[in-house]
């Protein structure tokens, strides 16, 4: 008779949560690296923008001139903030999606190993009834 788990079901169900856990993971992970390379941008394209403001300077500048480029050096600061608040809610976001994971993982291999116990009592019960058998058939021997 060969080995059966009644729960390979729940088994296969567990494995098909754990992966789509890693799918999760991977997709906010990839989330995240566009929010940061978006935040890096950002800081760059500041950079460039004082950098410009500063060489403008040296020359004549007009009030206005000034004035814009302060208002756009101050808009990209909120542009920064509110991108770093979209960093961090997104790590957030990863890390429950990262307990997630673990969490099927954890209820994956627990089935795993009742699944081991499982076929460990299989095998056990099957070299009983072998031996039964084999013991079976000796006492025939020995009777005739």
């Amino acid at each position: 008779m060969p080995y059966h788990f009644k729960l390979e079901t729940i088994l296969n169900l567990r494995r098909n949560f754990e992966e789509q856990a890693c799918l999760k993971l991977a997709g906010e992970q990839r989330t995240l690296d566009n929010h940061s390379v978006f935040l890096t941008g950002l800081r760059t394209e500041r950079t460039t923008m004082i950098a410009e403001m500063e060489e403008r300077k040296k020359k004549r500048m007009t009030g206005a001139m000034y004035s814009l480029y302060v208002e756009g050096i101050g808009m990209q600061d909120w542009r920064i903030q509110v991108q770093r608040n979209t960093v961090e809610a997104q790590k957030q976001v990863l890390m429950r999606v990262r307990e997630e994971l673990a969490e099927a993982v954890k209820q994956r291999k627990m089935i795993e190993k009742i699944r081991e116990k499982d076929y460990l009592n299989y095998q056990s019960e099957e070299l009983r009834r072998e031996q039964n058998e084999n013991d079976e058939q000796a006492v025939l021997r020995h009777n005739r």
